[in-house]
């Protein structure tokens, strides 16, 4: 059993704990991790005749170093224009799509909000098969409903990149996406700011790879200067080094839980399920 922090175990006592749902949360669903998503874009902007063999080829190579996802989500974003939309709805709005066992038991978690960076509406599907209701996750574009749900305490859904069933048109897809709402959305810095001072976010899902992870981090890093609450997250210990998880600290003030992922990463549903005790 994987021993949970004293100082998220109070917090989740003291109803000031914060959930972040990462990417791998969604993989577990059969969604595509980043590069599987971009070479699908590519794959699909070449059946689309958007681009020619050699190009695609050359935009696959690049896709095979993490670094260059930002840059590639920029130049697919630019080359498929009015198609991208459609095609993040027909994938990530699938209604095919089950969130997972783990996932329905984050939802039962006691939280004062979820944050995540996702696309897809497995958040809401887990929410809805929990409590039979049907939740209305915000976005970046509601920071005054969501101050207003941080002052009388009631917990809500922050799709913070966008939602790929309402608005598949206004998703944040590229570093220039995400610096345009972050220079012109003021209500959202402040959103953003108040959500990671004032509670400590576990973070399920998360991965240094995932370049909409890393976008946030990066801001939530200047607003603060490398200081705010201690935060936390559950990741495989065979996807981080001992370097990484030095600068999850330092540079965010996340302290990482590592797990065994073995028998289809039993180890975090574990977690929650202990975590739920209290």
């Amino acid at each position: 059993m994987i021993k949970i922090p004293p100082k998220l175990i109070e917090s989740y006592k003291n109803n000031s704990f914060g959930i972040y749902v990462g990417a791998g949360m969604s993989r577990a669903s059969g969604l595509p991790d980043w590069e599987t998503f971009l070479d699908n874009l590519i794959d699909y902007a070449r059946s689309n005749n958007c681009i020619n063999d050699n190009k695609r080829d050359e935009l696959k190579s690049l896709n095979k170093n993490a670094s260059n996802y930002l840059l590639l989500a920029e130049e697919l974003k630019d080359i498929l224009a009015s198609d991208l939309p459609k095609y993040i709805k027909q994938k990530f709005d699938d209604k095919g799509l089950n969130p997972s066992d783990t996932l329905c038991k984050i939802i039962k978690l006691r939280y004062k909000f979820i944050i995540t960076t996702n696309y897809d509406t497995l958040i809401e599907k887990a929410y809805a098969k929990v409590f039979s209701d049907i939740p209305n996750p915000l976005s970046y574009k509601n920071a005054s409903a969501i101050n207003y749900n941080i002052l009388t305490n009631e917990p809500f859904i922050l799709k913070a990149h966008g939602d790929a069933k309402s608005a598949a048109n206004e998703i944040i897809l590229t570093e220039k996406d995400y610096r345009n709402i972050i220079f012109k959305e003021k209500g959202y810095q402040s959103v953003l700011h108040v959500l990671f001072s004032t509670c400590n976010v576990i973070f399920f899902g998360a991965s240094l790879k995932d370049p909409e992870l890393k976008l946030m981090l990066s801001y939530i890093h200047n607003i603060f200067h490398g200081g705010s609450p201690d935060h936390f997250a559950l990741v495989n210990q065979t996807d981080i080094t001992q370097t990484e998880t030095d600068r999850w600290r330092k540079d965010f003030n996340i302290n990482i839980i590592t797990y065994d992922p073995v028998n289809n990463h039993k180890e975090v549903e574990d977690f929650v399920d202990e975590l739920l005790k209290y």
